[in-house]
């Protein structure tokens, strides 16, 4: 009976850096909606962005491209935060023309430095931009 115990404890001790990671909080500052222009190196570019940063949850409306999506913070460190990001509405896989990709936001006042790189079939995309506090 002993050796069950000890792996139900090892497989419990296993997790723990994943629950951490589940339960990140997200900094204060990046709290609230953002929106701004970004450019893009391939495709659209030149295209709206609003982000909005809640204690429970992390979306982004990208109003002339038709999508939208739902952000998992990965983690945050010296000031930046990560984000995965996957589309929920108008996605490559539904007929539209966004694809899942990362976000990473670093606050700096009222702007949100904000910076998102995807990939889809072989190609890379990059979009940067400066979002302002709504």
């Amino acid at each position: 009976m002993r050796p069950n115990w000890l792996c139900l404890l090892m497989g419990t001790l296993m997790l723990l850096p994943s629950a951490h990671a589940a339960f990140a909080q997200t900094p204060a500052a990046v709290l609230g909606t953002w929106t701004g222009k970004v450019a893009q190196n391939k495709g659209s570019s030149g295209y709206s962005v609003v982000m909005t940063v809640s204690a429970d949850s992390v979306v982004t409306d990208y109003p002339e491209l038709k999508c939208s999506g739902k952000l998992t913070q990965a983690g945050s460190a010296e000031g930046y935060v990560f984000f995965t990001e996957s589309i929920t509405r108008g996605g490559k896989k539904s007929g539209g023309s966004c694809i899942d990709g990362t976000i990473t936001v670093a606050p700096t006042g009222d702007r949100l430095v904000w910076g998102w790189v995807g990939a889809f079939s072989g190609e890379t995309y990059v979009a940067w931009g400066t979002l302002k506090r709504k």
